[in-house]
């Protein structure tokens, strides 16, 4: 099927420069990232590197957690859901996580014509910003096969001034005309949200990990390189080339700490001339070709970025603002997510010693969130680093589950860093304490499997179905999780409040898709066994008043529009809530309720909101999360927003997420299209998505199915299909 030109729907262009880093444009090649203002006669670039992060590797588990946990259970079962949460908060935590770092800026002075003419332009189908600034040129990107940053500018009779520093301890220096800065991050870097704790940086251990940034000039005009930066004069051309390195050896190793080693290796690599011009066709090519193996076209982007975010942001988004958020979260993924590290709360772009959160890894919903789209969108790549952290993580949690719980497998709680911390951290048990998001990522790699047919995911499954299999607790004939958290909320009890209670919808959920996925899958016939037997006892899901409720006990979140949407995990991104079932509309029932008492502003949970429309099939509900989503979670730079001020990607990826589940959603192998259609996108085409192990293509006009291609069969439900439709390789499901 034909789709729009690239050149229509692909650009994202701005008439003004940065002034601030949430107006900057992200460039990256998975492990290194750069944030580019794009300024008149000048430029700063903000560089990262996805393995530069505080501390090392460091042991929270906590064996006293394992003699509290059968008091916490003989609490919360004799309703003294208080004195639970306070044996959980009290006996079952370990300590924070480190922080994801901010490597260093490089500042330039550009001389040139600089006459009114200004343009910034980020093409989204080939990875690169080209800067217009009136005679003089610029373009940025990141090669990832090459592992370097290139910044090249274009002009007459050029002068380039480049200077460095780094927000964390450095030196610069210079040799074999290399120019660097090079130093250490903290050996601790406390949450930015204990705003009271003394010295929350530091540095007395000399144990984190050394860094460096190199810079190297191409030029055919005069190159003058010295501990205080570059100077070129009297040039048509000045190529920047830039390399990012750490003492990063594996989440279980120490750090190198060498300032002057890591130097060396960042310097050495610069030791080559670069054939510019290959590199960036290269990069370009090969960018471009793994984003057009899957596209969306839904409009053409005819107007600039300014002007798409300023009706967005008014509450009047249209199908270009749909198509180029959905593009850019293709691009931020790629961009992201290709090397080592798998993206964070921030992606790889942070310009703080403290970011929100500590930028880490938060599996309660973001991490997971960060991939939704991933094997759909068939961005392969991006996905290998998640797939890479799941593997570390299962295996870092075998300890956790040992010396926590006393139980086989794995686990995780809510917050892990670099050094894949598995055991829960400090504070209130709401966030603290949440040892089943190891099964959720489990879950989450093995549908991406399902999903690319690529089977991906299989590995990690048994390990978190073990867990849940020794951390299930019989009552009263059933198997329950006790003590249970749904996250970042708590239930009215007694007079107070408690987040630790009996059975949240959940850990239920994610019990039940976790045993589900593994029964499916395992060769081990012992666990297979145990897994649907454990099935057949697992407490349902609780009904109060027509509603799911989040804990068992009749127990709901305090707060009615809570962000989260946890207890309806089941039915998105879980599949073990049908369609049909009375549990499915109970969810139904709690998803309207909790949206029409929430508060938008919160990029994510719209996100999820509109995932999880698309599986209601509530067009309804689509359009108004679109729409908080567009009116009140972008930043000037289209990133997703968190209040107060905080960047969090999670909010972009998931939003392509969303759109996908709008267009087709899938029911025991069985495609429903157009399930909850946004009202401004009447009319467009979908070429290449990955469902159910296939690929599949379709056109719709008018809100109606026009045509359709499937590269395997597959059977379609009639709804939304017009009459007449071309249909290949589908087959409608009476």
């Amino acid at each position: 099927m034909r789709v729009a030109a690239e050149d229509d729907m692909s650009k994202m262009t701005f008439s003004h420069p940065a002034k601030k880093w949430h107006e900057a444009l992200p460039i990256g090649g998975g492990k290194t990232a750069v944030m580019v203002y794009g300024k008149r006669g000048g430029e700063k670039l903000d560089f990262n590197d996805a393995t530069l992060w505080s501390g090392y590797p460091k042991d929270h588990d906590n064996a006293a957690a394992r003699d509290a946990l059968p008091r916490a259970r003989e609490a919360a079962f004799a309703g003294k859901y208080a004195q639970a949460n306070a044996i959980v908060q009290g006996e079952m935590y370990g300590d924070y996580t480190e922080a994801y770092m901010p490597l260093a800026s490089v500042k330039m002075s550009i001389s040139g014509d600089r006459s009114q003419k200004y343009r910034r332009t980020l093409d989204l189908d080939n990875g690169e910003i080209v800067v217009e600034d009136g005679g003089v040129r610029r373009a940025a990107y990141v090669s990832a096969k090459d592992g370097v940053a290139v910044y090249s500018i274009k002009g007459k009779d050029l002068k380039v001034r480049i200077s460095a520093a780094s927000k964390l301890k450095f030196e610069r220096g210079a040799r074999g005309g290399v120019f660097f800065v090079c130093g250490n991050a903290p050996d601790v870097a406390l949450p930015n949200y204990l705003r009271t704790k003394l010295f929350p940086i530091r540095y007395n251990e000399g144990k984190a990990m050394a860094f460096a940034l190199a810079v190297k000039a191409q030029s055919d005009g005069s190159v003058s390189v010295s501990p205080r930066g570059i100077t070129v004069s009297g040039a048509t051309y000045v190529d920047l080339i830039a390399r990012t390195e750490t003492g990063f050896r594996g989440y279980d190793k120490m750090p190198l700490t060498s300032r002057k080693e890591i130097a060396e290796r960042a310097v050495n690599a610069l030791q080559k001339s670069f054939d510019i011009n290959a590199v960036r066709a290269e990069h370009n090519a090969e960018f471009s070709a793994m984003m057009n193996r899957q596209r969306l076209d839904v409009a053409e982007i005819t107007d600039g970025a300014d002007e798409i975010y300023a009706q967005a942001r008014s509450g009047n988004a249209d199908a270009q603002a749909v198509q180029l958020l959905y593009e850019y979260a293709k691009y931020l993924m790629l961009s992201g997510s290709r090397g080592g590290q798998p993206l964070n709360l921030q992606g790889q772009w942070n310009n703080s010693v403290r970011p929100p959160w500590s930028s880490n890894l938060t599996t309660n919903i973001n991490f997971e969130m960060n991939y939704w789209a991933a094997s759909a969108c068939r961005l392969d790549e991006s996905l290998r680093p998640f797939h890479a952290a799941a593997r570390e993580i299962a295996e870092r949690g075998k300890r956790t589950a040992k010396v926590n719980f006393g139980a086989d497998g794995f686990c995780c709680n809510h917050n892990v860093d670099i050094w894949r911390d598995t055991s829960p951290v400090q504070g209130d048990p709401e966030y603290m304490y949440s040892p089943l998001c190891g099964a959720w990522i489990a879950c989450e790699a093995f549908s991406h499997g399902l999903t690319s047919g690529g089977g991906e995911g299989a590995d990690v499954i048994e390990g978190a179905a073990r867990f849940c299999l020794d951390y299930l607790v019989e009552r009263e004939g059933v198997l329950t999780v006790c003590p249970s958290v749904s996250p970042e909320t708590k239930f009215e009890c007694g007079g107070g409040r408690s987040a630790v209670g009996i059975g949240s919808a959940f850990e239920l959920s994610v019990v039940r898709q976790t045993l589900t996925y593994c029964a499916s899958a395992t060769a081990d016939m012992s666990l297979k066994s145990r897994c649907k037997q454990a099935l057949q006892k697992l407490a349902p899901l609780e009904i109060k008043g027509g509603k799911l409720c989040e804990w068992s006990g009749g127990f709901d979140s305090a707060e009615k529009g809570h962000r989260h949407f946890s207890p309806l995990w089941g039915v998105y991104p879980g599949h073990v809530v049908e369609r049909g079932s009375a549990e499915f509309d109970a969810a139904k029932a709690l998803f309207d309720f909790r949206r029409a008492n929430s508060s938008p502003g919160i990029g994510w949970s719209a996100a999820w909101a509109i995932c999880l429309a698309g599986r209601f099939c509530d067009g309804a509900a689509a359009d108004r999360e679109i729409g908080s989503f567009t009116s009140r979670s972008l930043l000037p730079n289209f990133f997703g927003f968190h209040p107060p001020c905080y960047f969090q990607i999670d909010g972009n990826l998931g939003f392509a997420a969303g759109i996908n589940e709008t267009l087709v959603t899938s029911d025991g192998g069985v495609l429903t299209l157009l399930p909850a259609l946004p009202k401004i996108l009447p009319s467009g085409k979908m070429r290449g998505l990955a469902v159910n192990g296939m690929h599949i293509s379709f056109a719709w006009k008018d809100g109606k199915v026009t045509e359709f291609e499937a590269d395997k069969p597959v059977k379609v439900r009639r709804d939304n299909i017009a009459q007449g439709a071309k249909l290949i390789n589908a087959e409608i499901a009476e």
